[in-house]
């Protein structure tokens, strides 16, 4: 009872109303037990109040170590036994009473305190809705189970109401309090194409959102699992301590009997029993490994597991890939760049201004559905520009889109060898912007009106807001490195590494090169985390020592490769994941420490006569105590200045 269930995976709520009662039951048998032996009552009555008390308590301690037994697996359960037995042999049944009460209610003080650590996890499953609302196609709605919800379904969620499931917003305006995921205390603003996550409150707005993860692979569905990865995996700490309890029960064995030999009291032998079970060094690890996932959990980090943590805090390197991670992974808008003045357009007229050139070629652009199609309208949009009447359009694959837009023949391509050539004859003064355009890795579109060129729009894959905070802060962590992997060309690679901060960077790399190139970093003696989102991304991640994906924009893929996932694509979160990790890793070699300490000072303490079987299971239990609140602590842990995360970006067209 004592060891072999003393680790938070296998508790099964201990602080149940039935366990609680039977202990007090036990222990105020004890009580009355002793009471009646200072009144002068018989002593018959006392032995049997005390061997009841003693039954209650200390049958299942017993019975678990029998099982553990009949399973070959020799435990810590075994020393309180062969502890209980011995009392309840020698007649001292009041003190085997008071041991088991003490033995049982340490382990229920331990388990509340455990639980206490993974309530914060536990707590994000209990707040998905039983309910939702399903918008049907004519507009009629229905209320149905939330388990029987369907990708691709389209739900109605009013103010005050909880989102059953992962989505992205249809229509609607609205604030989502998300605080039960990520931490964050104000709600944020999310619009139509914002993603939502199930459990998440709908603060202010009426939304229609299309569910994207129902039931079990939402991300709620996915902590619950994550976590319970967490209580089985161990990490190398937590090893080492299963291997301790192997050869410390045998030990503990000869311990009582030179105690018994020397002294030839068996009560010394007994109290060196109950003082050499481990049960704080058990605890050592799960707890803190489980205190760190919930801590995490409330900061938006999902952990797989106490061996994850053990990477993070050991990782020397860190790489990113750079489409959806360090950058947003959609194009945007960045620059509108007409024929310069003194240029000509069609017909010898003169140059059009910026703002009428990105009003056609929004125009033009306004039914497709390409990525940098709905850069361009969004970028027109942002700009307050309304796109001309457009009619005709068609586009070619692989060249651009041609339309008429307000009466003019409209053509948006993509910059071929072919259209430098026409520029350097036609519109010379784009030339120079081009090579600046192409310099900082920006994607350049021509605009044709009227079939001469009239400009270049510049479309680029933006950085992430916290990306260059987040290198730093890695680097103020401890890590020495900070590199990105990408697929991506060179200039453009070029361009997110300068803006990142980033001093190691690789281009044009498929999957198989990331995972080369991972390969090699640790062969040279590096601990590698790999940040990233996308199925390309899913080798470097199982590869890596730590797999980061994200959480939003990431592919299932990648979230079931990888040992971590940002809930909300927040890679700022990482520097405090870094810090998390290592102050766990720290918290479970001292609490070992701790452990070793108490099983040291007890055993002597008993062996020399100084404590008592009961004194002895007291200084047992505090000390197992005092290590799990340690591990608690961590649920506690600062997470410094978080910057204000958006709503998390749409996936990936």
């Amino acid at each position: 009872m004592i060891g072999r269930f003393a680790c938070p995976g296998s508790y099964r709520e201990l602080i149940s109303s039935r366990e609680t009662l039977l202990c007090l039951l036990g222990g105020i048998l004890a009580a009355v037990s002793w009471a009646t032996t200072l009144a002068g009552a018989p002593a018959w009555l006392a032995a049997a109040l005390a061997l009841a008390g003693a039954a209650i308590n200390g049958l299942p301690i017993v019975k678990g170590a029998v099982e553990g037994l009949l399973e070959k697996q020799v435990n810590v359960d075994e020393l309180v036994s062969i502890a209980l037995v011995a009392s309840v042999a020698q007649g001292e049944y009041l003190s085997a009473a008071i041991v088991a009460c003490i033995m049982k209610a340490g382990s229920l003080i331990e388990g509340f305190l455990s639980d206490a650590a993974r309530r914060s996890i536990r707590a994000l499953a209990e707040v998905t809705p039983d309910t939702a609302t399903i918008v049907e196609p004519g507009g009629r709605e229905r209320t149905v189970p939330a388990a029987e919800v369907r990708v691709g379904q389209h739900l109605r969620v009013r103010p005050g109401e909880r989102i059953p499931v992962d989505a992205v917003i249809v229509s609607g305006v609205t604030a989502v309090d998300e605080s039960s995921i990520t931490g964050e205390p104000l709600p944020r603003s999310c619009v139509a194409g914002d993603t939502v996550l199930a459990g998440t409150m709908n603060y202010n707005g009426v939304i229609v959102v299309e569910a994207q993860r129902v039931g079990e692979d939402t991300t709620i569905g996915k902590v619950v699992r994550l976590v319970e990865d967490a209580e089985a995996h161990k990490p190398k700490a937590a090893r080492l301590v299963d291997r301790y309890a192997r050869w410390f029960t045998p030990l503990v064995l000869v311990c009582a009997a030179v105690a018994w030999a020397v002294s030839g009291e068996t009560s010394r032998a007994v109290a060196v029993l109950i003082a050499g079970c481990p049960c704080a060094l058990l605890m050592a690890a799960p707890t803190a490994a489980v205190a760190a996932v919930g801590r995490a959990a409330r900061a938006g980090i999902i952990v797989r597991g106490g061996q994850a943590l053990e990477g993070v805090a050991s990782a020397s390197l860190v790489l990113f890939d750079k489409t959806g991670t360090l950058t947003f992974g959609r194009p945007e808008l960045d620059e509108v760049l007409p024929v310069p003045p003194g240029g000509k357009t069609a017909d010898g007229a003169p140059p059009i201004s910026a703002d009428r050139l990105l009003a056609l070629a929004a125009g033009a652009e306004a039914g497709g559905t390409h990525p940098i199609a709905r850069a361009i309208v969004a970028g027109a949009e942002a700009r307050s520009i309304a796109p001309a009447p457009a009619e005709g359009a068609f586009t070619e694959v692989g060249v651009g889109v041609r339309a008429t837009v307000d009466g003019h023949a409209v053509e948006v391509c993509g910059v071929t060898a072919e259209v430098e050539a026409e520029l350097a004859e036609r519109a010379p003064g784009l030339a120079a912007p081009l090579a600046a355009l192409r310099g900082r890795g920006a994607t350049a579109l021509l605009v044709r009106v009227d079939a001469a060129p009239a400009g270049l729009l510049a479309v680029t894959d933006t950085l992430r807001p916290g990306a260059r905070s987040a290198v730093s802060g890695l680097r103020t962590a401890g890590l020495a490195h900070a590199g990105m992997l990408s697929g991506d060309h060179e200039t453009a690679a070029a361009r997110i590494a300068a803006e990142a901060g980033i001093d190691y960077w690789r281009a044009g790399l498929k999957p198989a090169d990331k995972l080369a190139a991972i390969r090699t970093q640790q062969q040279s003696g590096a601990t590698v985390i790999f940040v990233g989102d996308g199925i390309n991304d899913a080798p470097a991640l199982a590869g890596a020592d730590v797999g980061v994906a994200m959480g939003g924009a990431g592919t299932d893929v990648a979230l079931e490769t990888a040992d971590v996932a940002l809930t909300h694509d927040d890679i700022g979160r990482l520097p405090f994941l870094v810090r998390l990790a290592r102050r766990s890793i720290s918290l479970i070699k001292i609490n070992i420490g701790l452990g070793m300490l108490f099983n040291a000072l007890s055993i002597l303490g008993s062996g020399y006569g100084l404590l008592s079987p009961v004194a002895a299971s007291v200084f047992h239990n505090v000390g197992s105590v005092i290590v799990v609140i340690s591990s608690a602590s961590l649920a506690f842990f600062d997470d410094g200045e978080p910057g204000q995360a958006a709503c998390p970006a749409p996936e990936k067209a």
